[in-house]
């Protein structure tokens, strides 16, 4: 599953917790369980055109808090430190852009939850048609 599918999949979650969200797919038939094999197709396109609308020095602010803020309190701990200084490059680089992509979408939850909901139903409608 790629980075994107694991935020757009945490956002789909969190938004499924909404009661109009929820009946809005099940109007159409759709169970949680279903809307997963559209995560990549439908439901990436939606959250990365959110995150789009955020300003390209905003999203660089924001991306390096949420690393920081994952960072720090995992160096701390000698195990993980050890591990992180086992790494190569590349690998440090996706352990970070995994873990800062998912915080980055619950910070957008926070924020732009409204648009999402909004880009998620798009999505999906675009899709049935």
């Amino acid at each position: 599953m790629c980075v994107y599918c694991k935020a757009a999949s945490l956002v789909l979650d969190t938004l499924w917790e909404d009661d109009d969200f929820r009946d809005f797919f099940y109007d159409h038939d759709y169970e949680l369980a279903d809307l997963g094999p559209l995560i990549h197709d439908v439901f990436v396109p939606a959250y990365r055109q959110v995150k789009g609308l955020l300003k390209s020095d905003e999203l660089a602010m924001l991306e390096a808090q949420v690393t920081q803020d994952l960072l720090e309190p995992l160096y701390d701990r000698p195990s993980f430190r050890e591990m992180w200084e086992s790494w190569d490059e590349p690998t440090r680089e996706a352990f970070l852009r995994e873990q800062s992509e998912m915080q980055l979408a619950q910070l957008l939850m926070m924020v732009y939850d409204r648009q999402l909901e909004e880009a998620y139903r798009g999505a999906f409608l675009d899709h049935l048609s």
